[in-house]
């Protein structure tokens, strides 16, 4: 979400023919509507010192806001101070407001620049014209409104990422939620650093770990969102071209691709070198080689379930591999320190020359004298990469410090160039390939073998391949072969405290044993022999302890998830209820145990805002539940049905996230029943 920062003068105050002007009046019927219904965050917005009280953050505050609206009304010096600070550092997304009718004219230097006025006496007339003005401020592709810039275009805007800290708590949460590998709690993060003056930084970081665990599409949603907001933003572009070019994979068509996603990844690189002149040789050869890559996927569309190794090396000779193999030599020559665009050269290079040799390699020239000397000029590329890129991959290596988790892909490259350059030395280049890749990351053996597994269809040293793939395939073969997924979620009342006025978990082994009934069956009908099933709830005395108890017992995996430590949870919840917190503890050394924060409440970083823990914690177990993976998602909630409970963060309010995510199945066990028993 987009956050504004509005310089105004503030209270009540006087032009210079002594008409008065209310401007809390004016920031509350206009400003402040105009900003909600634009979309805008508003907890930013009014933040107004007194002239000659300027603090550091309000420096901030004015540089970091994605929009700023200026009322110019008055001649009052603090306002055009902060103006010319905003005007001075940033590019763009400054409105000017200007009340009339008021003696005070438009200062000379704003003259020839675009204001909108507002009739000061009832200034909620202009709310419809400023609310339009600030969503086509935010989509406009105007390369600046500053009279600094437009005077200055060479000038460069200020980076507000050097100036935004992320608090390091947040940056410590993102980091255990990488570690815990939880796509859910990297989700929820994306969605709660909304608003926030350090939003843009922290989306940054989680996106970059939604792209290392492999949840593409909360990538896309994260990047999605900095780009919005920001078009030619370079990384948010790079690591979008990456997303889509990955996400175009993830498809049932023929092809093995979706045109469409490639061709969203194209667009991100193509506003990447739009930027060619103020980008960096390294950025440039990022970006072409992921051009070639674009290309490479699509060749390889070209051949794929073709049933010969004839069909497969004629359909494969083509032009997209041409173009792949240019663009990684053009990306190559860019940056030399840049192994990764050579080593791809070299590869689709080598692969050209081994289809040369076929009887369609001719056909994509316009002669064969033409293809004779495409060919020549081939064979002597490659003996140039194939000695350059050693040395580019060897300095890497030796720039890279053993901890650096770029070392396995240049200790990978390694091996790789070793597979087309020595392939007499066959224990030399297997030995590479154990050597460089870890037990412990099987996605990077995932890689490595696809890349062998293309050289194997087109029958390019298929047999070393082969030798490969059977020396190393074993050590990952263990990786056990999962059913499809169902899961569940759990949720329902507390068992009543003492003094609860109308009865609804009374307490007692009657109503425990209903509830258990009652959930035994519904856990009992979901489960079939073709599916996994798992279960997630908290462990509150009542109904969730029940449910893990219960889950124990018919032999179905349960995780216990909680929004605070084991040791603050149980201090909360189980005051003066010691039987409770006993089957409480059981259940943690028996369990699975996830654990949303490391502190009693909310994390500090968000508790600046308020909130509530215990919704954190349902909003962060139903995250969970929509990136597991499961062919289906059921929320059974034993519930009394009232769209309000006794608290926040209870049964009503994982119903209302559940059926507002669209995807969950809510099935409700009616809980008067249990009071039904204990009368009974």
């Amino acid at each position: 979400m987009a956050r504004a920062f509005v310089i105004r003068p503030f209270g009540t105050k006087t032009d210079s023919a002594g008409q008065a002007i209310d401007f809390e009046r004016v920031q509350r019927e206009l400003i402040d509507p105009a900003l909600k219904r634009a979309g805008l965050d508003g907890g930013t917005t009014g933040e107004i010192v007194d002239a000659g009280n300027i603090r550091a953050d309000m420096f901030a505050l004015i540089l970091e806001a994605d929009l700023v609206v200026c009322d110019i009304t008055m001649h009052n010096a603090n306002v055009f101070y902060e103006l010319g600070i905003r005007h001075a550092l940033r590019r763009r997304r400054t409105v000017m407001i200007k009340g009339k009718p008021t003696a005070d004219g438009t200062p000379f230097d704003l003259l020839t620049d675009r204001y909108l006025d507002y009739p000061i006496d009832t200034p909620s007339d202009a709310e419809t014209r400023l609310t339009d003005t600030i969503v086509a401020t935010l989509r406009s592709d105007r390369p600046t409104d500053s009279p600094v810039f437009q005077m200055l275009p060479s000038l460069r805007e200020v980076d507000v990422s050097q100036l935004v800290v992320v608090p390091l708590d947040l940056v410590e949460e993102i980091g255990r939620a990488r570690a815990a590998r939880s796509k859910g709690w990297l989700r929820l993060l994306a969605e709660e650093v909304g608003g926030f003056r350090f939003q843009w930084e922290a989306l940054r970081l989680v996106a970059a770990a939604q792209w290392d665990l492999g949840d593409h599409h909360g990538a896309r949603d994260s990047w999605e969102a900095v780009r919005e907001l920001h078009p030619r933003d370079v990384l948010a572009n790079l690591a979008l071209a990456n997303v889509y070019e990955r996400l175009s994979r993830k498809t049932p068509l023929r092809q093995g691709y979706d045109p469409e996603m490639l061709t969203l990844s194209d667009q991100a690189l193509a506003r990447v070198l739009d930027q060619r002149a103020s980008i960096s040789a390294k950025t440039r050869a990022e970006a072409v080689s992921l051009q070639a890559r674009n290309e490479k996927t699509r060749w390889r569309g070209g051949f794929r379930g073709l049933d010969t190794l004839k069909a497969r090396r004629g359909a494969a000779t083509n032009a997209r591999l041409r173009r792949a193999s240019d663009l990684y030599q053009t990306a190559f020559e860019e940056d030399l320190n840049h192994f990764y665009p050579g080593l791809n050269a070299l590869q689709t290079g080598t692969l050209l020359l081994d289809l040369a040799r076929g009887e369609a390699w001719y056909d994509m020239f316009q002669s064969d004298a033409e293809g004779d000397a495409f060919r020549h000029r081939l064979e002597e590329s490659n003996r140039a990469l194939r000695a350059i890129v050693q040395v580019s991959i060897d300095a890497a290596l030796k720039r890279m410090r053993a901890d650096n988790p770029e070392r396995v892909w240049a200790e990978i490259s390694r091996a790789d160039l070793l597979f087309l350059t020595t392939p007499a030395r066959e224990e030399r280049v297997i030995k590479a390939y154990e050597d460089a890749i870890p037990l412990q990351m099987p996605f990077a053996w995932d890689a490595a073998r696809g890349q062998l597994d293309l050289f194997s269809e087109l029958g390019f040293q298929a047999e070393l391949a082969a030798k490969i793939v059977a020396r190393i395939g074993p050590r990952f073969s263990h990786r056990p072969e999962s059913r499809p997924l169902r899961l569940i979620v759990f949720a329902g009342h507390r068992v009543d405290a003492p003094d609860r006025p109308v009865p609804r978990f009374p307490p007692g082994d009657a109503s425990e044993a209903c509830a258990g009934g009652l959930i035994r069956d519904a856990l009992t009908a979901r489960r079939d022999a073709t599916h996994d099933l798992v279960v997630l709830a908290s462990a509150a005395p009542g109904a969730d302890i029940i449910a893990h108890e219960v889950c124990a017992d018919l032999g179905i995996r349960s995780v216990v998830c909680l929004p605070m430590p084991v040791d603050d949870f149980s201090r909360s919840v189980f005051e003066g209820q010691h039987a409770w917190r006993t089957r409480f503890l059981d259940l943690t050394r028996c369990h699975d145990l996830l654990i949303l924060s490391d502190c009693e409440g909310l994390p500090r970083w968000l508790g600046v805002r308020g909130g509530d823990a215990w919704e954190r914690g349902n909003r962060w177990v139903m995250k969970m539940a929509e990136t597991a993976g499961a062919d289906d998602v059921t929320l059974i909630a034993l519930w009394d049905g009232k769209a309000e409970g006794d608290a926040r963060g209870g049964t009503a309010h994982l119903v209302r996230l559940a059926e507002r995510a669209g995807i969950v199945h809510v099935l409700r066990l009616d809980a008067a029943q249990l009071r039904a028993e204990n009368r009974t």
